[in-house]
């Protein structure tokens, strides 16, 4: 036993906690506070975010971490946090508490303002703040620099996906733009020769009635967990045994709130599926965000868009929102589950065209934390990159540059998991084929065996690093051949 990390407990409580109230504050600022109080909440987050970075700067924390760490006998998890412990001290003495408190109401101010924009579809409303945040953001990555980080983009990236440089995510998104882009009027031929029934509208009550049902046929235990409402949809672990999900609902397209249930869903089967391990150790959570964005576009896509999946949400359709369902063929709901198009919002976009949503964001938001583009240039940008990309003119901002949250909340270095995820899930599901009849078990409507395989074999070792938890699972490094190998039995 390591006496110093022992000691290290009740530090290691305090952050819990508070990480725990911070995540109760964003879900309600998110989903229940009027907007009049949205401000003063934000203020609240912001407090008590500073009050937990501020463990970092406590003089016996900091002693205690650098003793365990000399001491040795560290089990692997114990090692992982340590050293990320040691990183988070030595970022914290450059940066002053006064400091990021400031960065801290910046960001969430830039949020209330980016929610304000979006509504009215006005991106000058959020541009002054967005400058602001964007100028902090640089600042912070001379602070998170690393010796082997070649550029600024490098140090947030490393923030999502410890390890990954700017130059290993280009090597990955290259050639599969190239693909993506070489192939997608072949796609669009291939589909507009498939029958599609007429997507009809549903209202609000009868889809939130189907998100449960289709909550419990993925697996996500309801007992520790809720669905509310919200602009952006998004899942949160918030502590053991309370992963929330959120979603939104379009009365003329049910098909985007089922699928927004279904990876929100996927991430909080992930967050009730860590072992007591990870949670007595303080690694829960320590997942990268693509490790979390595999396990929800997993559900999403590889199970949710499957032919095998459809009697099941075929199903629970006619049981929820009735009408056209009744007469509809198993072939029609497929394709329409499956229907390819220019799409210009990523959160609507069909499985493959999404990875061009996310290569036209990494460019986007590497340049601009680079400074080789400013925040003024941005939306002429965006633009020009979804008619070069997706052939698509885009019509206003908030079906724009404004349509997600990701940049104006500070995420930078986020985006990039959304495709790696598709990447890594492809490859777990080609690993997973080796084991299980994982199609006959889909179409059964029983996921069990899927999500024991899951836990067993991936969610164990979600707290490494990726590149070493991607090793694990599959036995290999990250190889996209899998994902692209899937789109081309799929689509072509």
């Amino acid at each position: 036993m390591n006496k110093s990390f022992e000691a290290l407990r009740p530090f290691l409580e305090k952050r819990a906690r508070l990480h725990h109230l911070i995540s109760l504050l964003n879900f309600d600022i998110e989903t229940t506070a009027p907007e009049q109080a949205i401000s003063k909440e934000n203020d609240l987050l912001a407090f008590y975010d500073a009050e937990a970075a501020s463990i970092y700067q406590d003089p016996e924390f900091i002693r205690l971490v650098k003793a365990a760490k000399e001491e040795g006998g560290l089990n692997d998890a114990q090692e992982l946090l340590t050293d990320d412990f040691l990183f988070e001290i030595s970022y914290m003495e450059k940066l002053p508490i006064e400091k990021y408190e400031e960065w801290s109401k910046a960001t969430s101010k830039c949020v209330e303002m980016w929610k304000k924009a979006k509504n009215a579809s006005d991106w000058s409303i959020v541009e002054p703040y967005f400058t602001r945040l964007v100028e902090i953001k640089r600042e912070e990555a001379t602070l998170l620099a690393l010796p082997h980080h070649k550029t600024a983009y490098d140090a947030f990236l490393s923030q999502f996906e410890k390890g990954q440089t700017e130059a290993d995510i280009d090597a990955v998104f290259e050639p599969l733009k190239r693909f993506l882009i070489d192939n997608l009027d072949r796609v669009l031929e291939n589909q507009s020769k498939l029958d599609f029934p007429a997507l009809l509208p549903h209202d609000k009550d009868q889809q939130a009635h189907l998100s449960i049902g289709l909550l419990e046929a993925i697996g996500y235990d309801l007992s520790r967990g809720v669905l509310r409402e919200t602009e952006h949809p998004f899942s949160d672990n918030v502590a053991k045994d309370d992963c929330r999900v959120t979603t939104h609902y379009h009365e003329d397209d049910w098909r985007s709130s089922m699928y927004s249930v279904i990876h929100e869903g996927g991430h909080s089967i992930q967050f009730q599926n860590w072992p007591a391990y990870q949670f007595d150790n303080y690694v829960n959570g320590r997942a990268s965000a693509a490790l979390c964005e595999t396990h929800s576009r997993f559900y999403e896509n590889l199970i949710g868009r499957s032919r095998a999946f459809v009697p099941t949400l075929l199903g629970l359709c006619k049981e929820h929102l009735g009408g056209e369902f009744g007469e509809m063929s198993e072939e029609g709901f497929y394709n329409l589950i499956n229907q390819v198009t220019r799409s210009l919002i990523r959160t609507e976009s069909d499985e493959y065209t999404y990875c061009l949503h996310i290569i036209l964001r990494y460019e986007l938001e590497r340049d601009l934390i680079n400074g080789k583009i400013e925040v003024k240039d941005i939306r002429a940008a965006w633009n020009a990159k979804y008619k070069e990309y997706l052939g698509v003119d885009v019509p206003c901002d908030a079906q724009g540059v404004l349509q997600d949250v990701h940049w104006f909340q500070g995420s930078f270095g986020y985006f990039p998991s959304y495709a790696l995820g598709n990447l890594y899930g492809a490859q777990i599901l080609a690993k997973m084929r080796k084991d299980l009849d994982v199609d006959s078990f889909i179409a059964k409507g029983d996921l069990s065996p899927i999500l024991g395989w899951l836990r067993e074999k991936d969610f164990a070792f979600d707290y490494l690093d990726p590149k070493d938890w991607i090793k694990k699972v599959t036995g290999e490094a990250m190889d996209s051949r899998y994902f692209i190998d899937y789109l081309q039995k799929k689509f072509f």
